[in-house]
Protein backbone atom coordinates (compact mmCIF):
# COMPACT_ATOMS: atom_id res chain seq x y z
CA UNK A 1 0.00 0.00 0.00
CA UNK A 2 1.73 3.60 -1.39
CA UNK A 3 0.59 6.25 0.78
CA UNK A 4 0.46 9.70 -0.34
CA UNK A 5 3.03 11.94 1.53
CA UNK A 6 1.11 15.46 1.92
CA UNK A 7 3.00 17.47 4.57
CA UNK A 8 6.56 18.47 5.62
CA UNK A 9 5.69 16.60 8.51
CA UNK A 10 5.03 13.41 7.01
CA UNK A 11 7.72 13.36 4.74
CA UNK A 12 10.30 14.30 7.37
CA UNK A 13 8.87 11.31 9.76
CA UNK A 14 9.04 8.68 6.08
CA UNK A 15 12.32 10.46 5.87
CA UNK A 16 13.75 9.74 9.51
CA UNK A 17 12.38 5.67 9.62
CA UNK A 18 14.34 5.22 6.21
CA UNK A 19 17.54 6.97 7.47
CA UNK A 20 17.28 4.26 10.19
CA UNK A 21 16.50 0.99 8.07
CA UNK A 22 19.46 2.18 5.86
CA UNK A 23 21.72 2.42 9.04
CA UNK A 24 20.05 -0.87 9.64
CA UNK A 25 20.93 -2.31 6.03
CA UNK A 26 24.46 -1.15 5.84
CA UNK A 27 25.09 -2.75 8.93
CA UNK A 28 23.81 -6.49 7.87
CA UNK A 29 25.89 -5.31 4.42
CA UNK A 30 29.33 -5.13 6.40
CA UNK A 31 28.30 -8.38 8.46
CA UNK A 32 27.95 -10.32 5.39
CA UNK A 33 31.10 -8.85 3.81
CA UNK A 34 32.96 -9.62 7.32
CA UNK A 35 31.24 -13.40 7.19
CA UNK A 36 32.26 -13.90 3.93
CA UNK A 37 28.69 -14.43 2.79
CA UNK A 38 26.41 -13.74 -0.42
CA UNK A 39 26.05 -9.98 -0.20
CA UNK A 40 23.98 -9.50 -3.46
CA UNK A 41 20.76 -9.41 -1.57
CA UNK A 42 21.96 -6.90 1.42
CA UNK A 43 23.82 -4.72 -1.00
CA UNK A 44 20.46 -4.38 -3.24
CA UNK A 45 18.47 -3.65 -0.28
CA UNK A 46 21.19 -0.69 0.84
CA UNK A 47 20.38 0.84 -2.63
CA UNK A 48 16.58 0.64 -2.78
CA UNK A 49 16.71 2.55 0.33
CA UNK A 50 19.30 4.97 -0.63
CA UNK A 51 17.25 5.45 -4.14
CA UNK A 52 13.90 6.20 -1.64
CA UNK A 53 15.98 8.52 0.75
CA UNK A 54 16.64 10.84 -2.62
CA UNK A 55 13.03 10.81 -3.95
CA UNK A 56 11.85 11.89 -0.34
CA UNK A 57 14.53 14.26 -0.17
CA UNK A 58 13.72 15.97 -3.22
CA UNK A 59 9.83 15.20 -2.53
CA UNK A 60 11.01 17.42 0.41
CA UNK A 61 12.12 20.58 -1.36
CA UNK A 62 9.21 20.67 -3.53
CA UNK A 63 7.00 20.50 -0.47
CA UNK A 64 9.10 23.48 0.73
CA UNK A 65 9.17 25.61 -1.91
CA UNK A 66 5.42 25.05 -2.47
CA UNK A 67 4.35 25.57 1.17
CA UNK A 68 5.68 28.78 1.88
CA UNK A 69 7.31 30.03 4.98
CA UNK A 70 4.96 29.74 7.68
CA UNK A 71 2.27 27.01 6.79
CA UNK A 72 1.74 23.83 8.30
CA UNK A 73 1.11 21.19 5.35
CA UNK A 74 -2.20 22.70 4.32
CA UNK A 75 -3.51 23.15 0.88
CA UNK A 76 -2.34 26.75 -0.28
CA UNK A 77 -5.11 29.21 -0.93
CA UNK A 78 -5.39 31.35 -3.89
Amino acid sequence: MTTTLSTLAEINDAIGRDEAQLARHRLHLAECAAAEQNVVMARELVRLVEKRLAMLRERRQIAEATEGPGESGGRRRP
